[in-house]
């Protein structure tokens, strides 16, 4: 029951990567990792490739980002290549509100394009 977060600027775009899981136990300490950040206009992307249990308090938390990124005029995507991963959001209906890509090379493709109204 343990969390790795990581944060890292490529190119451009604030990578926080994730291992191990994202649940009630260690959301608490993504959140004040994400508290950190600076949103304002910016581009993120959170790396769920090592990520083996995420719950409903850590969609919460990507949720609570992806608000606070959209109301700072950022954009936000999800490197989830992991299917098992993608149905969670396909489930709680947070499939459309997510930008998606296996990768940081097509998220960053994806990112760039401009957002769907």
């Amino acid at each position: 029951m343990s969390l790795d977060v990581t944060t890292d600027v490529r190119e451009g775009i604030v990578l926080v990567t994730l291992t191990g899981e994202l649940d009630i136990y260690t959301v608490n300490g993504f959140r004040r990792v994400l508290d950190e950040l600076d949103v304002a206009g910016g581009t993120l992307a959170v790396d769920l490739t090592g990520v083996t249990l995420l719950d409903s308090s850590g969609l919460g938390a990507l949720v609570s980002l992806l608000n606070r990124a959209r109301e700072a005029n950022g954009r936000l995507g999800l490197i989830c290549p992991h299917r098992r991963l993608r149905r969670l959001f396909e489930i709680t209906g947070l499939r459309r509100s997510f930008i998606f890509a296996d990768d940081l090379p097509a998220l960053r493709g994806l990112l760039a394009a401009p957002p769907e109204e």
